[in-house]
């Protein structure tokens, strides 16, 4: 049985991602997978028992039958927990991870296994990634996304204290205009300390796209318009607060945008509504005018009311972008897709032992 354990330096580098993608390439090949999460930080109740939300969607996603939802996500971090390891009455974590993992590890051939966002975390109950390694005995393979022209510490870190553990790296989200510094630079660099790098997976926006729902959800909006077009993806934010005139020049610049303005400006709501826009989001409880309301029911844009001002609604939505949301098939298979035109996908399987 092989084990692919996955780490990244930063929160939102993607791991989350290349697990689901290796994940789906090697049940394609025949592999009986599983998942396994030994630390979770974003609980969730299904049926009763606590688990990590991710990890719950990702076994649903491997091979039938899917391991219990309580083995593949032993230890997960809530209030109660961190009370409990701080009072020291918490139970002796480690083992509870090794227990789960020979369950979830039963009958497969390959656990790909998703480990803490970087170097640290973890740390606190013996789970850091490369405590993790050896309590797991895997190699581990490291996704960073790489901003800039900037020297790769972070990276460096990780795999200076995996040592043997290490399998190599993967950069992630790299935007086109420092595709050249990665590839030319970068990539020779690691290399020559010895750090194989296994390839570079382009910035795709769509990726990051949150759907109309996801943002009625984090502004516990209402719905005045279209409520049957709610999961339109939505790859960009804007603020109206201009003339009707230079509002529309300036929501021409980005498409599949929701636009933020409020409730009583008709004619940037107008503006919006003549280009492409996915949403209107209404600020200060201040219903629009029926002709606008009209108009988004006929073209079928939503138009969102929210009781707060224009700048909490960014602060908001702010969060909601820049991260990849797995949840969604038809990202999965493109995620899927750029891991195997831009990554040495044979080098990587064949670093974890897998032909």
């Amino acid at each position: 049985m092989q084990r692919i354990l996955i780490t990244s330096t930063e929160a939102y580098s993607g791991k989350s991602g290349i697990c689901l993608a290796l994940l789906s390439m090697l049940s394609a090949r025949g592999r009986s997978v599983a998942y396994f999460k030994p630390y979770g930080t974003m609980p969730m109740s299904i049926d009763g028992v606590m688990t990590d939300k991710d990890a719950y969607y990702m076994n649903q996603q491997v091979t039938p039958p899917a391991p219990p939802i309580e083995a593949v996500c032993p230890v997960l971090k809530t209030r109660a927990f961190v009370e409990g390891v701080m009072r020291g009455t918490t139970d002796d974590v480690r083992s509870r991870v090794v227990a789960a993992f020979e369950q979830v590890a039963q009958g497969r051939d390959v656990v790909v296994m998703e480990g803490p966002v970087d170097v640290f975390q973890g740390t606190a109950v013996g789970l850091s990634i490369c405590e993790l390694a050896d309590l797991l005995q895997a190699r581990v393979l490291v996704v960073t996304r790489p901003s800039g022209v900037e020297f790769p510490d972070e990276l460096l870190g990780a795999c200076g204290c995996l040592g043997d553990r290490l399998a190599g790296a993967l950069f992630n989200w790299v935007h086109p205009s420092n595709a050249d510094f990665v590839r030319d630079h970068v990539t020779p660099f690691l290399r020559r300390r010895n750090i194989p790098v296994f390839g570079a997976l382009p910035q795709d926006s769509s990726l990051a796209s949150v759907s109309v729902h996801e943002i009625v959800d984090a502004l516990q909006a209402t719905v005045l318009s279209a409520e049957n077009r709610l999961e339109e993806p939505v790859e960009a934010f804007m603020v109206g607060a201009m003339g009707q005139e230079k509002a529309l020049r300036f929501f021409r610049r980005k498409g599949r945008k929701a636009v933020i303005t409020g409730g009583d400006r008709a004619d940037v709501q107008l503006a919006a509504l003549e280009t492409d826009t996915r949403a209107l989001i209404l600020t200060g409880n201040l219903p629009p005018s029926s002709l606008v309301l009209a108009r988004a029911d006929e073209i079928g844009v939503p138009m969102l009311l929210v009781d707060m001002d224009t700048l909490t609604a960014v602060e908001r939505l702010d969060s909601l972008m820049g991260r990849t949301r797995i949840h969604d098939p038809g990202k999965a298979a493109k995620i899927r897709e750029s891991l195997e035109t831009n990554a040495d996908v044979p080098g990587l399987l064949k670093a974890f032992g897998i032909d």
